[in-house]
């Protein structure tokens, strides 16, 4: 991937706040993969439609850490470890650490209740975008909206959740923390959009090059993983 510079970072930020895309690749070093991220709060069918036709990966939102806790949801590794005590099957399914490093960020799967079968791009949108709304309630409020939560939203359900590490990019850097310290930095909601883009012909995740071009024809811009995390380590030093 190319070089980086402050005003990358600048214009993946704005692009976030216009309820546009931005490309976020994690590392070499990690999954090696590049997402389609937006800000869950404006995101639209549309949105859904280009991350599935365009992406590909699996379309899920990222919530940070106060909100999970808010909305009462936990790891799917600890719902796992709390279901095997009555299905042990489940116990040795669970698997603590992903290959490529580090703890999975999954949780539970959700659609909003006004949805039907939950898969279109018209439900899923709304899933996503009603998602956000609360998360933003919860974190204005300061209040627990786990009743809210179960109110509005039914599981299983068609949009993954994924939770944010306790110690955010500090713990963990994967795309979850990534792209929620970005919509932080662009003060948006802690609440993202991400789909992993994907390769028809190789049938692997798109490699860098492939993504730059992708990113170019549709002028959406390219942000990295150390410059995420060099944002990130600036602003704990400065407090």
């Amino acid at each position: 991937m190319a070089q980086l510079t402050l005003r990358d970072l600048d214009v993946a930020l704005q692009a976030l706040r216009e309820g546009r895309f931005v490309l976020l690749h994690d590392s070499t070093a990690r999954e090696n993969e590049v997402d389609m991220v937006a800000a869950a709060e404006l995101v639209t069918p549309e949105h859904v439609r280009i991350m599935r036709s365009d992406a590909g990966g699996l379309l899920c939102v990222a919530l940070s850490r106060t909100i999970g806790e808010r909305l009462g949801l936990v790891s799917m590794i600890e719902i796992l470890r709390s279901a095997a005590k009555e299905y042990p099957v489940l116990g040795y399914m669970n698997e603590a650490e992903a290959p490529y490093g580090g703890r999975p960020a999954f949780s539970i799967t959700v659609n909003h209740r006004r949805t039907f079968t939950g898969v279109t791009d018209l439900d899923r949108a709304l899933t996503i975008a009603e998602l956000a709304k609360l998360s933003k309630t919860a974190l204005a409020d300061g209040v627990d909206c786990q009743e809210e939560f179960a109110k509005q939203f039914s599981a299983p359900g068609h949009v993954h959740i994924l939770l944010e590490a306790q110690r955010s990019l500090a713990e963990r850097r994967g795309h979850t923390e990534l792209s929620l310290y970005l919509c932080k930095l662009a003060g948006l909601t802690p609440a993202a959009a991400v789909c992993e883009m994907l390769d028809g012909k190789t049938h692997r995740a798109l490699n860098g090059y492939d993504a730059q071009a992708y990113a170019h024809s549709q002028s959406i811009p390219v942000i990295e993983e150390k410059q995420v995390v060099a944002s990130f380590l600036a602003h704990q030093q400065s407090n």
